[in-house]
């Protein structure tokens, strides 16, 4: 059992009577069947009390991941409370990779994906398309499974926690890919605005930091997907932004390949956890 009754930025206290962290799908199911409400916590990420019920949270970060690919299918299945930093360095290691991720490796796979986490990138779905089946320990205590045959995948694979716990999470795989990161600085928000549909489809992710006091775009990240024939060549200049050289800068462990340099897909935002 958990004493500690805050999210992962400590700026929300949850309410609820007690917080379990089971290490087995049994004891999810035991700790269902005993209270009379309960709701399902992943990496405490949200910034609000979605997840907060008067009766018990049940963490799942406590879970093995228990990662299962299956390369014939092109599907791995990972336990609900998996991080995804932890699902995409095993993909990683044997040549796999997902179609897009959020910005963050500590959030986790159901719950990023039942909260509607959406990645990055104009032609990418959010990151809930790539689910293809799920299993769902209900109120009863059973375990049910959900797959695309079913038409109440889509409603349950973004379900917001309100279907029951969702204690496995089969997603859709493929080949993992080169990315290469490009930073523009300075663009001006008034050619960053009226562009805005060009701007955001000139890369597979494309992320603006921007400080709004100031009249320029601080930084454009463009991350263009390698190998599919449709990368430009390097421009010095961009939108009105120009090309940044941070290959000489320390960089965090926790972010990609820099200066334009290819490197593998970890993540359209961020790396893996050390």
């Amino acid at each position: 059992m958990s004493t500690n009754h805050l999210n992962w930025a400590g700026n929300q206290t949850y309410s609820a009577e007690k917080i379990f962290e089971p290490a087995t799908v049994d004891e999810v199911q035991g700790l269902v069947a005993r209270w009379p409400r309960v709701r399902a916590l992943g990496t405490r990420h949200s910034f609000n009390d979605i997840a907060d019920t008067s009766g018990a949270l049940i963490s799942l970060a406590g879970l093995n991941p228990d990662i299962r690919i299956d390369p014939t299918a092109m599907t791995a299945s990972v336990t609900g409370g998996t991080r995804f930093g932890v699902l995409i360095s095993e993909l990683q290691s044997q040549g796999f990779a997902l179609h897009n991720t959020g910005s963050l490796p500590h959030i986790s796979v159901a719950g990023a994906t039942a909260t509607g986490t959406h990645g990055s990138g104009d032609g990418n779905g959010i990151l809930s398309t790539a689910i293809s089946a799920v299993e769902l320990l209900t109120a009863d205590g059973s375990v049910v499974k959900i797959d695309r045959s079913s038409g109440q995948l889509s409603a349950i694979a973004v379900g917001l926690g309100a279907f029951g716990i969702i204690i496995r999470v089969t997603v859709d795989i493929e080949p993992t890919y080169l990315v290469r990161q490009d930073v523009y600085r300075y663009a001006p928000w008034e050619t960053v605005l009226e562009r805005l549909d060009e701007v955001m489809a000139s890369a597979y992710s494309v992320s603006l930091l921007a400080d709004f006091a100031s009249p320029t775009v601080l930084q454009v990240w463009l991350k263009t997907r390698l190998g599919e024939g449709r990368h430009p060549e390097l421009a010095p200049t961009l939108f009105g932004g120009t090309w940044y050289d941070d290959s000489e800068e320390p960089a965090p462990d926790n972010v990609n390949q820099r200066a334009s340099v290819p490197g593998p897909v970890v993540g359209t935002d961020a790396a893996l956890p050390p």
